[in-house]
Parts: C-alpha cells; structure tokens; sequence
C-alpha cells in the first residue's frame, strides 16, 4: 500500500472511531405527545448527553426509559429499546423531599436512594412519577442538551 492509502485509511479510522464516540455518548428522540408542554411541543427533536447519575440535576430535562404497561423496568440494552424512552423533567433525586406534585402517590419523606422523581411540565397529560411511582436512578439514559423547534406547517391551498 501507498503512504497515501495508509493516510485516507488512518483519517477514516480517526473519523469512525470519533463518529462512534458522539454516538455512544449522545441521544436523539423527537417528541411525540403533549406532556412536556409549552417547554416542548409534538415533533421537536431533543439532543441529549448521556450522564453518570453523580451529575444529574433537578430541574433538567432529561430522556428516561418508559415503564412496561405493568409499571416495571425490564431488562436491556440501548439501543435496543429506543421506542420505549420519553422525555419528562428531574423533579427530585435520592434524598431530595418528594415534590408536593407527586406526594399523592408517593407520600412524603426523601426520595430513596437509587431513585428519582420524574414528571411532565403538563401535568394533566403527563405519565409520570405521580401515576408511575419511583424511576430507578439508571433509567435516566441522558440529559438535555440542546432542542430543536419543528417548522411550522405550511397549508395547502
């Protein structure tokens, strides 16, 4: 091989092997549904860092693994359940006093260890720790970044 082949081949590993860093390191979701309205509307597209729980914060937007229909938080491994994630707000972490929003469900007191409160902006349309309960703290997958707005549909004439 030439030196030049040598050079585009070790570009293409540095570029791949940087490609594959940002990929396991970000998320992408587009919002579907109303629950995190008016902070994010139906079709905007949240960029999102994937963070130790050390570094969460209340009050981010974060990207968090949805529950079966049971309620449970079943095994796997990203990506392989990338439909089943949603978009909700930190509302507390280990330790922190239960929010008055989710006292009903979850009483007061601190939130255990290993857990976090998680609930939706719109509270009236949201499925989240006031109905669910307790989020285990590593079904946080990341926090946001940056969002995107959706172009506003043009109508048809």
């Amino acid at each position: 091989m030439t030196a030049a082949v040598l050079g585009v081949l070790g570009v293409l590993a540095v570029v791949g092997a940087c490609l594959l860093w940002v990929r396991r390191r970000t998320v992408v979701i587009t919002v579907r549904g109303v629950s995190m309205r008016p902070t994010l509307e139906a079709g905007d597209v949240l960029i999102g860092r994937r963070v130790r729980a050390a570094r969460l914060r209340a009050g981010q937007v974060v990207v968090v693994e949805k529950p079966d229909p049971d309620a449970r938080f079943s095994s796997w491994s990203w990506p392989d359940r990338r439909g089943h994630l949603m978009i909700k707000r930190l509302a507390a972490l280990p330790g922190d006093p239960v929010p008055a929003a989710a006292a009903g469900r979850l009483g007061s007191g601190p939130v255990p260890p290993g857990s976090v409160v998680v609930l939706g902006d719109n509270a009236e349309e949201s499925v989240d720790s006031r109905q669910i309960g307790y989020f285990p703290v590593e079904r946080v997958v990341g926090v946001a970044l940056r969002t995107h707005r959706r172009a506003p549909r043009r109508s048809a004439r």
